[in-house]
């Protein structure tokens, strides 16, 4: 199990992703831009929503390399920024295996029952996300900062939504410097803060349970 530390901001302009893609130094990071990595989200939730209500995320995500699955939870946060408790495993199951309750032996599914008990799941949302991956660094090559540009589709029960969202990760603990980055980061560009999760997000725009 991992701890999750971020910052979220909502961008309302696209050209501001081209704008700090082309940018060479954030807050007195260097920048290593790493491409755009396109991935699909299927998020499960019980009948009566309470993995959206008690923000609790199980989320199986597949690129061209193959599937995670991830089970995400508030843990106490940050001056600032977000905390999520984060549990991940590599996975070949697909999601008409986890709706027909075909689960995998992993982690993730553990932490899952150990929250809410065993229960039947059913694909709540799903999203589409061109991912933009900016890694900060500092000295050598070891990043302390992953920046992601995030353009995302949400499909659910009442349609589809589109959006942009900018997110900064610490890595390997550097969390000191999220609130600097993100002060940098909204000084410059129109920025607006966001929610800690994209399923939250997702569910509020085109979820069933709404």
């Amino acid at each position: 199990m991992a701890i999750e530390s971020e910052i979220k901001f909502t961008v309302t302009d696209r050209t501001v992703f081209d704008r700090i893609a082309a940018l060479d130094e954030i807050a007195s990071w260097r920048t290593l831009d790493q491409g755009i990595i396109r991935h699909t989200d299927t998020y499960f939730d019980t009948v009566d929503y309470r993995m959206c209500r008690e923000k609790i995320v199980f989320r199986l995500r597949t690129t061209g390399h193959g599937s995670v699955l991830a089970l995400k939870a508030e843990a106490p946060s940050g001056e600032g920024f977000f905390r999520r408790i984060e549990v991940e495993a590599e996975t070949m199951a697909t999601a008409e295996d986890i709706v027909h309750g075909h689960l995998p032996d992993l982690p993730p599914v553990s932490a899952l029952f150990d929250r809410i008990g065993i229960v039947n799941l059913f694909r709540s949302l799903e999203s589409v996300n061109n991912r933009r991956v900016i890694l900060l660094a500092r000295g050598g090559e070891k990043a302390d900062y992953e920046l992601v540009l995030d353009d995302v589709t949400f499909c659910g029960a009442k349609g589809k939504a589109a959006v942009l969202e900018l997110e900064v990760e610490s890595l390997a603990g550097a969390e000191n410097g999220l609130n600097r980055i993100g002060q940098w980061l909204n000084e410059r560009f129109d920025l607006k803060e966001a929610g800690p999760s994209k399923y939250i997000l997702g569910m509020e725009l085109v979820g069933g349970m709404y």
